[in-house]
């Protein structure tokens, strides 16, 4: 019986006395019934039908409190030596807090829980609570192992306290519903916090993501419109190195043209200097052979030359004799006489042959060293046109080559510029693309 019950037993006679002893009765086991006192659409009505728990519950959890209070500093002690066992946890309580403060927290919680009272107020603390542990980097799974062990604890108390099977056994089915439920509570505003927690984080990467990307589509908008204006440069100059190769390969071919022809006409002047030189070989040789001649007209020569001497001793002897013999002698003088005028002439014959073999020795001679130097002049000429023939033909083969080489660059140009025109297209592309990522990029 309540002390305000022993106040109205002294104030009233008995009648009076009695009606209002039983009314404060009344009104004290409405006191200590348990409720449950939320809105009709609260979501936790479904949570409490689901686990079972009942006013009659709540009212044996208030009844139970009394006997618990003294042991509340245990219980709390339980709960955190699981955690103080932990060290990167307990350095955690201690950067945030202290062990007193918190113990201090979890008592009023847990003296809350027997309060037999489930209301809006009951559930903000349960959120609450689980607010201070996610705050101090406190795990689910480290909470629900110290959860468990001071249950454990508070399971004991119970099982010593109350010594009748049955009403031990509503106890223990009330606590553990209480402390399902708390659970359920803390372990949902676990979730929800990490939920928030998540989508804040999601929410900023995904900000910081649309930035990147937007900075990053524009920049790559910039860059691909600075890089189309690039190759439109480069196409067009490419174009124009292109015509200059092209004008180059075709001065190369009518340069080749023009070797081959110079070729064909240095052949022709060789020739023709070995012609010259043949025929000068073949004049010495005819000079040579009129060298022979004239040689042999010298010896013939002087052998007339000596006839005619000696026809002429010969008239001068017969001059004397014819002399000598007188009348009969004349005839043979008018003889002699005439073979003296026949030696003189053919000695003066003789005398203009030698000077006309002479004359033509002299001119052959002079044929001969001509010769000589026009086949020497010869020599060098066709010496130095055989260097200016090879000349021609390393021309010709450099030409040649060159022309093999320009006719390769332009080719390779065209490659280049089909290239460029695919990379114009595929930058085309990217700018596209990179105007569609900015437009969905503001669209996130």
């Amino acid at each position: 019986m309540s002390k305000k019950l022993l106040g109205w037993a002294g104030k009233w006679n008995k009648e009076q006395a009695v009606d209002r002893i039983a009314a404060i009765y009344e009104e004290d086991k409405l006191m200590e019934q348990g409720m449950i006192h939320l809105s009709t659409t609260h979501p936790i009505h479904k949570q409490i039908e689901v686990i079972g728990l009942t006013t009659e519950d709540l009212t044996l959890l208030r009844q139970l409190k009394p006997y618990l209070l003294p042991h509340m500093k245990s219980l709390t002690e339980a709960f955190y030596s699981v955690i103080l066992s932990v060290e990167h946890l307990k350095q955690l309580i201690t950067k945030h807090s202290t062990i007193e403060r918190l113990q201090l927290t979890l008592e009023r919680h847990i003296e809350e829980m027997f309060d037999g009272k489930i209301n809006d107020e009951f559930v903000v603390k349960r959120i609450r609570i689980a607010d201070v542990h996610r705050h101090i980097g406190l795990e689910t799974k480290w909470y629900m192992a110290a959860f468990q062990n001071m249950q454990n604890r508070l399971l004991d108390l119970i099982a010593a306290e109350i010594r009748n099977v049955e009403d031990r056994m509503k106890a223990i089915l009330a606590v553990n519903k209480i402390l399902n439920l708390e659970q359920q509570l803390v372990l949902e505003a676990y979730e929800e916090r990490n939920r928030l927690e998540r989508e804040e984080q999601y929410q900023q990467v995904k900000n910081e993501l649309k930035g990147s990307i937007a900075q990053l589509s524009n920049q790559l908008e910039l860059l691909t419109t600075e890089t189309k204006h690039t190759i439109e440069q480069l196409v067009e100059r490419g174009k124009s190195v292109k015509n200059i190769i092209e004008h180059t390969a075709s001065t190369v071919r009518h340069a080749q043209l023009e070797a081959d022809e110079g070729e064909r006409m240095m052949r022709t002047y060789i020739e023709r200097i070995q012609d010259i030189d043949h025929n000068a070989l073949l004049m010495k040789g005819h000079v040579d052979q009129l060298k022979d001649t004239s040689a042999q007209i010298r010896t013939i020569v002087s052998a007339v030359k000596e006839i005619a001497g000696q026809t002429k001793l010969l008239s001068l002897n017969a001059s004397i004799e014819a002399a000598r013999a007188g009348e009969h002698g004349a005839g043979f003088a008018v003889v002699a006489k005439e073979v003296n005028k026949l030696a003189d002439h053919t000695k003066d014959t003789v005398a203009h042959i030698e000077e006309l073999v002479g004359n033509s020795n002299l001119a052959t001679n002079a044929v001969v060293y001509n010769i000589e130097v026009v086949k020497s002049s010869v020599g060098a000429v066709r010496g130095q046109a055989d260097a200016a023939g090879n000349a021609f033909q390393q021309i010709v083969d450099h030409v040649e080559h060159s022309t093999s080489k320009m006719e390769h660059i332009q080719g390779e140009m065209s490659d280049l510029l089909q290239m460029i025109s695919h990379i114009h297209e595929a930058t085309a592309e990217v700018a596209a693309s990179a105007e569609q990522l900015n437009r969905t990029t503001k669209h996130l």
